[in-house]
């Protein structure tokens, strides 16, 4: 949480899922010194394996958006990735709407996954989301399904669930579109996703 820009406001739901995590043990450390966190002590397995939070820098959100999408408006930054959501590259990432809402929207890698989108209508459904238990929650195709276990695997990260469900007197559906029943991809020109519509705007 060190690393959200000036500008940008964090839900508390957010809050309390980094706090979770750290309260569990669920960070790590990578080869270059950097902290991750997972939603479990077994992160390279099992629903949910690749989303791997980890807040960006200022600079490294520069870099790694520069070309197609500006995260600065006005000389204030905007947009901050925390969370990787497939291993195709692709990310999760709070953004300081034009209207003044801090969302939680999804930037596809382009190379992969092409879902574009706010990720629910608030942060709890976003958690909600990841706890349906899809290995990566990119790709919106499979969001009409239940996920599939790997053999001898769980269906869903019962620890985080649990908390999810009892953290904000929630349930947990069984698919994707349940939380987002019309999901925008790159490009989508009759949209009304107000994430996609910025994209489609200022992208390249």
């Amino acid at each position: 949480m060190a690393r959200v820009p000036p500008g940008i406001g964090v839900p508390d739901p957010l809050r309390m899922l980094f706090e979770w995590v750290d309260i569990n043990g669920f960070v790590h450390t990578d080869e270059d010194g950097e902290l991750w966190g997972s939603l479990s002590d077994d992160p390279f397995n099992g629903p949910g394996s690749y989303l791997l939070l980890r807040g960006n820098t200022t600079d490294e959100v520069g870099d790694r958006l520069a070309g197609w999408l500006a995260p600065v408006r006005d000389g204030v930054p905007v947009l901050w990735p925390f969370c990787r959501t497939g291993g195709d590259g692709s990310m999760a990432a709070l953004w300081r709407a034009p209207d003044g809402r801090d969302l939680i929207v999804h930037l596809a890698s382009g190379s992969g996954s092409l879902l574009m989108c706010v990720l629910g209508e608030d942060a709890v459904d976003f958690l909600r989301l990841l706890a349906i238990g899809y290995k990566e929650v990119c790709w919106n195709d499979d969001w009409s399904e239940p996920p599939v276990p790997e053999p001898g695997g769980e269906v869903a990260n019962l620890p985080y669930r649990h908390w999810v469900e009892t953290s904000f007197g929630v349930d947990i559906p069984a698919t994707g579109l349940e939380i987002i029943p019309n999901p925008a991809e790159w490009g989508d020109e009759d949209t009304t996703d107000i994430w996609c519509r910025a994209v489609n705007e200022t992208g390249e």
